[in-house]
Parts: C-alpha cells; sequence; structure tokens
C-alpha cells in the first residue's frame, strides 16, 4: 500500500519515505512530518520500500525494522545501500543487542525507539538529513580536489617522461632507419616491413607523449576568456591515439561563438570525461565499423540569456559496468559545471550529453 501526505510545490521541500506496516502509525508519522514542512509517502511493504526508492528520489528513508514480509526493514536497507545513497534512521519497539547490531552494519543516520514523540522525530530528522548533506559536500570537495592533484600529478609526470622516453625513442627510430637500408640491401622484404612497424609504433609512442604534455601543461584555475573551439580540438587531439587504435570516427562542428569566460583546464575535464563515457558507449558496438562520435559546439537563447550548447553524441549505446552515470566523474562534472553557472543534461533519445556555459561580456 502507498499513500502520500502533503505537496511538492517547493523546490526545496524534503522529501521523506517512511516504511511502516501499521497503517495508523504511518499516517500518524506523515502527519506529523507534514506540519514540519516535509513531503512524506508511505509504504507498508518491502517490494514498494524497494520500487520506490528505485525510481524515486528521496533526502530520506525512516525504516521500521519489523515488517510483515520475507523481508525486514535491515534486509531492506542492506539491498538500497547498494545503489543509493540515501540515509535511513530505523524506527523500532525493539531494542535488542542482536538487531542493534544487525542495523548498525548498514550504518543508519539514526534509530528511534517507538513511542516517540513529534520532536524527537523532527529533531532526528533535520540531523540525519544534514549530516547526509554535509557529508555529500565533503565527497565532493574530495573528489574535485582529487581530480585537481590528479591532472596536477599528470603534468609533473608527463613533462619528466618526455625527456626520458623521448631520448631512447630516437635512437630506436634511427636504428628502425638503418635496419631499414640494410634490409634493402640485402633484399628482405620481410625486414623492411617489421623495420617500418618499428618506425611507426614509436612515432605513436612520440605523439601520445607530446599529446599528453601539451593536454597537461594548463593546470591554472585562473578564469580567462578561452576559445571553447580550441579546448575541444585539443581534447579530441589527446584522445586522437585511442579513436585511431579503436576506429572512432570523432566530429567537431563549431558554429560562430564567442570566447567563453571560463576555467579553460576544468572545461577540458568535462569534454574529457564526457567523450570518454562517449568512447566506452560506442565501443559497445561490434566491430569498428561505423564507430562515431560527433560534438557540436553552438550559441543558443534562452529565457532571455545566451549561452553555448555544447553536444556530445554518439552512437553506442550504454554499458552498466563502465558508464559514466556509474562514475565518481560525473560528480566532479556536474560540480564544474555548476561552478561556471551551467547547466548538464543526458538524452538517451538522442544518444547525447548535453551542457551549456553562460555567455559573459568583458567588462
Amino acid at each position: 500500500m502507498t499513500a502520500v501526505v502533503g505537496s511538492d510545490k517547493e523546490t526545496d521541500v524534503k522529501r521523506i519515505l517512511v516504511v511502516e506496516d501499521e497503517r495508523i502509525i504511518a499516517i500518524n508519522i506523515c502527519s506529523t512530518l507534514k506540519q514540519y514542512g516535509y513531503n512524506a509517502t508511505y509504504v507498508s511493504d518491502a517490494n514498494d520500500a524497494i520500487e520506490h526508492i528505485e525510481n524515486q528520489n528521496f533526502d530520506l528513508v525512516l525504516m521500521d525494522i519489523m515488517l510483515n514480509g520475507p523481508m525486514d526493514g535491515i534486509e531492506i536497507a542492506t539491498i538500497i545501500k547498494k545503489t543509493k545513497e540515501i540515509p535511513v534512521i530505523y524506527l523500532t519497539a525493539y531494542s535488542d543487542e542482536a538487531t542493534i547490531n544487525r542495523a548498525k552494519a548498514t550504518e543508519p543516520f539514526g534509530y528511534l525507539i517507538k513511542p516517540f514523540n513529534s520532536r524527537d522525530l523532527y529533531i532526528s530528522v533535520e540531523m540525519a538529513i544534514y549530516k547526509s548533506q554535509v557529508q555529500k559536500h565533503i565527497r565532493n570537495v574530495e573528489s574535485r580536489l582529487a581530480e585537481n592533484q590528479k591532472w596536477e600529478t599528470i603534468a609533473l609526470v608527463a613533462s619528466g617522461i618526455s625527456h626520458e622516453v623521448n631520448n631512447p625513442l630516437t635512437s630506436i627510430l634511427n636504428l628502425a632507419d638503418l635496419i631499414t637500408l640494410e634490409a634493402k640491401k640485402i633484399g628482405s622484404h620481410s625486414l623492411e616491413e617489421k623495420a617500418s612497424k618499428i618506425a611507426e609504433e614509436s612515432d605513436r609512442i612520440a605523439k601520445i607523449i607530446k599529446n599528453l604534455v601539451s593536454y597537461s601543461q594548463s593546470t591554472s584555475s585562473q578564469w580567462n576568456y578561452s576559445n571553447l573551439g580550441s579546448i575541444t580540438n585539443d581534447t579530441r587531439s589527446f584522445l586522437h591515439q585511442y579513436f585511431l587504435k579503436e576506429g572512432i570516427q570523432c566530429e567537431i562542428e563549431i558554429g560562430d561563438i564567442p570566447l567563453i569566460y571560463c576555467q579553460p583546464q576544468k572545461i577540458k575535464q568535462v569534454l574529457l570525461n564526457l567523450i570518454q563515457d562517449a568512447r566506452v558507449r560506442v565501443n559497445t558496438r561490434e566491430g569498428t565499423i561505423g564507430r562515431k562520435i560527433t560534438i557540436s559546439l553552438k550559441q543558443a537563447e534562452e529565457d532571455g540569456t545566451s549561452h553555448i550548447l555544447i553536444q556530445i553524441k554518439d552512437n553506442g549505446s550504454e554499458d552498466l559496468m563502465k558508464g559514466i552515470s556509474q562514475m565518481n566523474s560525473l560528480e566532479v562534472t556536474r560540480s564544474i559545471i555548476g561552478e561556471h553557472k551551467g547547466k548538464m543534461y543526458r538524452d538517451d533519445n538522442l544518444s547525447s550529453w548535453f551542457f551549456t556555459l553562460p555567455i559573459v561580456k568583458p567588462l
């Protein structure tokens, strides 16, 4: 059974799911939550609880431990924890040691012993939601710091290996030329082909290092007016060797767009994350024929404001094990775009990622 108490007219209204098989208790809890300004929905069994949590967004779950049916509240919370980051507060009339130990394993945000008063309920809910928001913010900050540190490390490593690798690569290329000359003298086509392959692969390594150094050199977090087309081309060049090896055609369509006020290195990170996701998707296609990614940049208007609309379209399908939707990089990407006052969304019908960056005119 499912029922909703309260409305969600305000965008900041917190949504709470109450999992309670005693209907009167569930209604009373929801009514109390409504009085404190929450939107509350209650369900009475495990299947409804799991379905609601999978298909809707909730800020908190109030979970009765003792439920009628094959699963109790702790088992439901264990399932939730595997796929969602939703704080759970347990409701129970029992407080035996074994139950508490089982509940602790799911890392709940609270534990209310029945009967409880409305004030205790309100305080527990407020503290759980606040703690959850703080934890998400900390994870987001840590993730962003990790990304910044990663690219600073890449820049340092790239500069270091550039010198160390280019010297022996030059020697290998010279030796490959000598082998080619010797092979021509003795008329060995097989040896000449092998020498040519060595030269080709060495040249490919040199290009990868060159792109890596070029891409990672700009680690500054300074804001400036930048050419978004150049940033996009740089990112494609960085991934060129992978596209070549995997048979991916990556096209860029750039309209008449102005310079964008941004942090160039962070926008490179956004493009890299989303293009990498498109790359994963097109690689789900059998064979390398027809793999394609199209990146388009154009100026658009919305609600009287101008912005650049970037579309990254692929002709693949989602890999649930590797797609960006399952990775921390999605949060980093959203955070960067949010920092730039832009928007980001996925349109599966168009098989595309979209994000916007506002056009800010120089003072």
